[in-house]
């Protein structure tokens, strides 16, 4: 008999697991909701045509297409049909993929928009939760499946969304414990002006895929590939001199208009940049906010802003990531709609705050009875109770099985029930229940209406 398994880069997620998985969930969607973003679902399967060319060389080797359900013999002329049976007289030979698996969530964010369009008002807030496939190598913090958290807006080329984006940062990442984490920034435009500041015969769209690397191979590294690709060292080691990290403020942009030379690209970019610090003002930031002129994030799609947010201290890479697209729609015949967006890894995150023991107490997640019996009679019993707390908003379990107290009790310890409590022929006379805080092993005799308020508090 075969042992079951999960395919490579999957995980089942047992019910510990969610409960913890879905502290950040709710978090992150009520940051999302905080800032007025809509929910929205798309399909698992698009259409191949969608996604293709729309990440990039390497993102189109990662896609996950799905084999066509019609044999090839039947989408080909008879002549070359007949040699493929007389070639495999005894193979099924799938026809073309025309369906993938979705990539991300911003493709098909777009095509709804354009599907969409008469239907929603700009600009168009949205946040999205669903898993998505790469067919990725799997290793610690990289998995072929796995949950993306996106809020984008669209519709409007205001440096205010990026703002807000920012401000979406600060507080998820504050109220998950993980005030370390640091926000890279940077502007498509000065990676367009580096490669004309240095007069690279160089695609822009290589030139970041290259640079996107430089926290997997180094700066050797991107400078081999460079010089591989035709680059002279000289201009390699002059690109270098150009990127700087330093936090985000006029000083600093008055400083890179003058090592830009006042290039074009590079003062849309600061520009762009200065309209952002204003929109920030004074609030004050938990999290640190960096500019980083080496940020490429390797997708065709990005024209702005670029986002990247990295924990540190954790040997993880980035843990969300985005940024402004301007052409996104084009292609599917909608022009001149500016969107912006970000996605959070969750399943990064979670395995951050795992490792680090970082988990924040989150009281949704706390609010939950077994309630213990001793016979059929106070079982029963029991039920009554449990619709009154259900009622009250409140998880409950009734013990099914007929088992010690002890028994029950070590089964709500298990499945970390916070309360339990037990019901026996004083309790059913009395109206009066035991109420146990399986935690601190408090008990007290509880009313069930202080019962309630006292697990709401």
């Amino acid at each position: 008999m075969q042992k079951p398994s999960n395919p490579q880069g999957t995980r089942d997620f047992g019910p510990e697991v969610m409960r913890k998985r879905n502290i950040i969930l709710d978090i992150i969607k009520v940051v999302f909701k905080k800032y007025a973003f809509e929910p929205l679902e798309t399909p698992a399967i698009e259409n191949l045509s969608m996604l293709t060319g729309k990440y990039g060389d390497e993102g189109d080797k990662l896609l996950y297409k799905i084999r066509s359900n019609r044999e090839i013999v039947h989408e080909i002329d008879e002549e070359k049909a007949q040699k493929i049976n007389e070639l495999f007289p005894e193979r099924w030979i799938p026809g073309e993929s025309k369906l993938g698996l979705r990539y991300d969530l911003t493709v098909p964010f777009a095509r709804f928009v354009v599907q969409h369009r008469n239907e929603i008002s700009f600009p168009f807030r949205r946040y999205q939760i669903q898993p998505v496939w790469r067919a990725d190598r799997p290793q610690k913090g990289r998995f072929r499946e796995f949950t993306q958290c996106d809020a984008d807006c669209i519709g409007s080329s205001s440096l205010i969304h990026e703002a807000d984006l920012i401000h979406i940062y600060d507080e998820v990442f504050t109220k998950l414990g993980l005030s370390n984490a640091v926000v890279k920034l940077n502007h498509r435009k000065f990676l367009e002006a580096m490669v004309d500041e240095l007069s690279l015969d160089f695609p822009v769209a290589r030139f970041t895929s290259t640079l996107d690397k430089l926290d997997k191979v180094g700066k050797d590294g991107v400078i081999k590939e460079l010089m591989d690709a035709g680059v002279e060292k000289a201009k390699c080691f002059q690109l270098f001199e150009l990127i700087t990290v330093s936090d985000l403020n006029v000083d600093m942009l008055d400083q890179l208009a003058s090592s830009f030379n006042s290039n074009t690209l590079a003062m849309d970019a600061i520009e762009d940049l200065r309209k952002l610090v204003g929109f920030l003002g004074d609030s004050p930031l938990t999290i640190k906010l960096e500019l980083d002129l080496s940020l490429a994030r390797g997708l065709d799609y990005y024209t702005g802003c670029i986002f990247e947010a990295i924990i540190l201290d954790s040997d993880i890479g980035s843990v969300s990531g985005g940024g402004r697209y301007d052409n996104l729609t084009d292609i599917f015949g909608l022009k001149d709609v500016s969107g912006v967006g970000i996605s959070f890894g969750v399943d990064r995150l979670y395995e951050i705050l795992e490792t680090q023991n970082l988990w924040p107490d989150h009281k949704s997640a706390n609010q939950s009875v077994l309630i213990c019996h001793f016979d059929l009679e106070s079982q029963r019993y029991g039920i009554g109770v449990a619709q009154k707390l259900r009622q009250a908003g409140i998880s409950t379990l009734v013990y099914p099985d007929k088992k010690r107290i002890n028994k029950q009790l070590d089964f709500a310890n298990n499945k970390g029930f916070t309360h339990a409590i037990v019901i026996g022929q004083d309790e059913m006379e009395s109206a009066v229940l035991t109420l146990k805080n399986l935690s601190s092993g408090d008990q007290t005799k509880q009313g069930v209406e202080d019962c309630i308020s006292i697990l709401k508090s």
